[in-house]
């Protein structure tokens, strides 16, 4: 996947998780409305890097908050990953990408 396209995907994935987070501060439950998406974009990333590289995705977004908890995982080097968008695509392309 190219990274612009990558970027798109995360970013309103994100962009989305941050509406629905708001909407609930104001009473409005969007919950069920945006887990689709999120349940769409969880399929294509699962299909282009497989399990374990949509487990880290989702770790990335959920547990780590887009990169917004900061740095806390590293590779075998102890060098930091998924920490920025960017980071995420850098590491799912190379050690997660299916190939043909």
């Amino acid at each position: 996947m190219e990274y612009s396209e990558f970027l798109k995907v995360i970013s309103g994935q994100k962009e989305a998780s941050e509406r629905a987070h708001e909407a609930y501060k104001l009473g409005i439950d969007l919950i069920e409305f945006v887990e689709i998406y999120e349940s769409i974009s969880n399929i294509l990333i699962k299909e282009i890097y497989g399990e374990e590289g949509a487990d880290w995705y989702s770790w990335f977004c959920y547990e780590n908050e887009y990169g917004e908890k900061g740095v806390q995982a590293w590779d075998e080097d102890e060098q930091p990953i998924f920490y920025s968008f960017l980071s995420t695509w850098e590491y799912l392309e190379t050690n997660y990408k299916k190939t043909k």
